[in-house]
């Protein structure tokens, strides 16, 4: 089990260290002060993480004990991605090599973008561009999900409006291109949620 910080923070334990009768459940990993767990996901030490943060950076790294040791349960991890300025970690997932990377906006803008366009580097680093946020109307990243064609995703505007969408509607670019407009967002309204569809997963 891999867990991951909004401050950048990754931590891998094993899965039997959370074999406990106890009813209350058992410490995770110790925070610092002000941080909390943002993503909590299975992976195998074949696999590699993607991690992307809120101003559009990216980093993917091996998942082996070589660069993310495994660590009993109540400790901080590591440093998984480092940021500029006011910067945060959003997303945490397993870089499939035969999906895609959509990102989304609060300004309602997508794209999606192959996973084969990341290369591991290694974690603790800046990263690279996840997708071009050139102005305050594209906003923030709300959303990174890896994802493949047939799959499809929910964002869901603070109006309480839900958007549906396939995900081979959503263009095709590369890392470093801004997306194109995915719903419009009025005044005073905003994307806040992207999400998988599990559904399509049973049809």
């Amino acid at each position: 089990l891999v867990l991951a910080t909004r401050g950048g923070m990754v931590k891998k334990t094993k899965l039997g260290e959370y074999d406990s009768n106890r009813g209350g459940g058992v410490i995770a990993i110790n925070l610092r002060e002000g941080d909390e767990v943002i993503s909590a996901i299975l992976c195998s030490a074949d696999d590699d993480l993607l991690l992307v943060s809120r101003k559009g950076q990216s980093v993917r790294f091996h998942a082996d004990d070589a660069t993310l040791r495994p660590m009993a349960r109540a400790t901080q991890g590591v440093i998984g991605m480092k940021f500029r300025r006011s910067d945060e970690l959003l997303a945490m997932d397993v870089a499939r090599e035969d999906a895609f990377v959509v990102t989304v906006t609060d300004g309602g803008f997508a794209k999606r973008t192959t996973v084969s366009e990341w290369t591991p580097k290694g974690r603790g680093i800046l990263g690279v561009k996840a997708m071009r946020l050139a102005s305050d109307e594209r906003g923030s990243l709300v959303g990174a999900i890896v994802a493949h064609e047939g799959d499809e995703i929910f964002a869901i505007k603070s109006s309480g409006e839900v958007i549906r969408t396939a995900v081979d509607q959503i263009r095709a670019t590369g890392r470093d291109t801004m997306g194109v407009t995915l719903t419009s967002v009025g005044e005073g309204d905003a994307v806040v949620a992207v999400t998988r569809n599990p559904e399509a997963d049973e049809l």
